[in-house]
């Protein structure tokens, strides 16, 4: 059995940069056994996408093996852009984009069932896994309340960040995660 079959496979929805997997990914780096592996990543906003497909292409490398070219990327000393850099290594920035998906959940450019072709394809059979997310708060959080009391005409009902936390749910309810950790604000559970 390879490493990769002894790793939970990871989804993580509303990933923004990638903190919350990025937490669950380092665990037991550099030992020799990490028990989980991020295998889906998906945000809707781009500069934090990039973020995630940089990291995605970092953890295609075995700990200590990352190439100096992802260094000096980082360091802004090397010439290539990000796009390069994967395109440079081939089979990890290939997977690096099968990961780090650029898409808005509950959005019109990806439907719910290509989301669900995503997650199915992988997952690849894998019954034990976890789901990992924040739905965006900023129209239910106490500071994002307060923000949109003061916009002219603002009506949360037709505000639909408020209401991608379902998206979260629908996954949940069509792929049965074994566990899921659902960050986010205390304004989700109450109402004024």
């Amino acid at each position: 059995m390879n490493s990769i079959d002894r790793e939970v496979p990871i989804i993580d929805l509303f990933a923004g940069p990638g903190g919350l997997g990025e937490g669950f990914s380092a665990l037991g780096r550099g030992k020799g056994a990490t028990p989980f592996r991020i295998r889906l990543s998906i945000e809707k906003d781009f500069f934090a996408h990039q973020t995630l497909l940089l990291r995605s292409f970092f953890r295609q490398f075995p700990y200590g093996e990352v190439p100096s070219e992802y260094y000096s990327f980082i360091k802004k000393t090397g010439s290539q852009n990000l796009d390069d850099l994967l395109a440079f290594f081939h089979e990890e920035g290939t997977a690096a984009k099968n990961e780090a998906r650029l898409a808005e959940l509950g959005g019109k450019d990806n439907s719910s069932r290509e989301i669900d072709g995503w997650i199915k394809n992988a997952l690849a059979g894998s019954d034990n896994w976890v789901l990992i997310g924040g739905p965006p708060c900023q129209a239910y959080s106490t500071v994002g309340r307060s923000r949109n009391k003061g916009v002219k005409d603002y009506e949360a009902a037709h505000d639909k960040r408020h209401f991608l936390y379902l998206e979260y749910l629908r996954i949940i309810a069509n792929h049965w995660p074994v566990v899921f950790v659902m960050k986010n604000v205390r304004g989700i559970i109450w109402n004024d």
